[in-house]
């Protein structure tokens, strides 16, 4: 299985980051003490999420062949669904859909490897974004100084496409348990980029930077 690294590692290398290989994808799980970190991610956290699998797919039975694999399918664009195993599915289109794996990247293998031995009216769709996850309980302060959406008035589960640090950037509101959280969808070479000045605005605002494994307890087992 090929794994899938961030397009930001490279930024974490003085921090004395642990890393952490699972199911596919490379993670930095674990900053500083995980007391410190839960702390952090409560009040402001910000999480590189990169290392997970991501597929696109497109076509005019897209939406019939992702329901006959048992998915909940959205029905309105730009609203998403979880997907088993804590991913997520968010419809682009009237036929074109965006999803993204869970930590253990349980539903994406199947799924491309029945979508390339489908004919016709099917087609896969690589996809690189890098994923940031915005944590805690001043997280939409942190999007309220970038972007001009209220987040705080978008329905949960509703992407928003818009920009971000003047960006072009996909945002969903969700939630880690009670905790309100934003992910964000941004292409690899803005990457490093938007990471930059979303921590430099958390650091203005007490907020700092968290492990995959604050949001994953599995890869610190």
């Amino acid at each position: 299985m090929h794994t899938r690294h961030s397009p930001i590692q490279h930024l974490f290398e003085s921090r004395g980051v642990e890393y952490r290989t699972f199911c596919g994808g490379s993670y930095a799980a674990l900053f500083s003490s995980e007391e410190n970190q839960q702390r952090t991610l409560e009040s402001l956290g910000m999480c590189d999420l990169s290392g997970l699998q991501k597929l696109g797919l497109q076509g005019p039975e897209a939406a019939i062949w992702l329901t006959s694999k048992g998915l909940d399918v959205p029905t309105e664009i730009f609203t998403s669904r979880p997907l088993r195993g804590g991913g997520v599915i968010v419809r682009l289109g009237a036929e074109e859909f965006f999803l993204e794996d869970g930590i253990t990247n349980t539903a994406l293998p199947a799924f491309a490897a029945r979508i390339d031995s489908h004919k016709g009216g099917l087609v896969r769709v690589e996809r690189q974004e890098a994923t940031f996850l915005l944590t805690g309980s001043r997280c939409s302060e942190v999007l309220a100084q970038t972007c001009g959406i209220n987040f705080r008035e978008v329905v949960p589960t509703k992407a928003v496409f818009t920009r971000v640090a003047g960006v072009s950037c996909s945002v969903l509101p969700e939630s880690i348990g009670e905790l309100p959280a934003h992910r964000l969808w941004v292409d690899p070479s803005y990457a490093v980029y938007l990471w930059d000045v979303l921590a430099d605005i958390s650091e203005s605002l007490s907020g700092g930077i968290v492990g995959a494994g604050c949001i994953y307890p599995e890869l610190l087992a």
